[in-house]
């Protein structure tokens, strides 16, 4: 059974569909709908997307992923494209090479949903109470931190 199969089961136990997905994740749902019908793999990114909103593991509906050396260099830093055609992509990737997979290599690969969230949850806010969560974030910072690991993220280049 492949990825699209998986993610139709999936769908079916949690009583929801590709429209509601599709809608929650932001993934067009021509694209699911053409995953489950191939049965093909599902990207990384969008993995993270859909087990966030299941609350599953990427895994389980992902069985390429970046940490496998099965997918493409292009499957895990995908082209963004705009109205006007193609955005030029070189800071993602830059980013999440020199960032985020480094970070992830750090302190683990099954953090990064509960980061996903993290994020999503911080831009549903308003102005105010995202600039509370950076507030007590740097109070924490400053009660909390733990300096060998604080020398570890320093370490990451870029």
């Amino acid at each position: 059974m492949g990825d699209g199969k998986r993610l139709k089961e999936i769908l079916d136990e949690k009583g929801t569909n590709v429209r509601q997905l599709s809608f929650i994740t932001g993934i067009k749902a021509s694209t699911l709908y053409s995953c489950i019908q191939k049965d093909s793999s599902i990207r990384f990114d969008n993995a993270l997307r859909i087990a966030n909103y299941l609350n599953i593991d990427p895994m389980e509906i992902c069985s390429s992923y970046p940490f496998s050396g099965d997918m493409t260099e292009d499957e895990i830093y995908p082209t963004i494209k705009d109205k006007y055609g193609f955005l030029d992509n070189s800071r993602i990737r830059s980013y999440l090479k020199f960032t985020l997979y480094p970070l992830m290599q750090l302190y683990g690969k099954n953090e990064l949903p509960d980061v996903d969230k993290f994020l999503t949850y911080f831009y549903m806010l308003n102005d105010e109470s995202r600039k509370e969560v950076i507030d007590f974030l740097m109070f924490k910072l400053k009660k909390g931190k733990d300096p060998e690991r604080e020398a570890k993220v320093r370490s990451i280049k870029n």
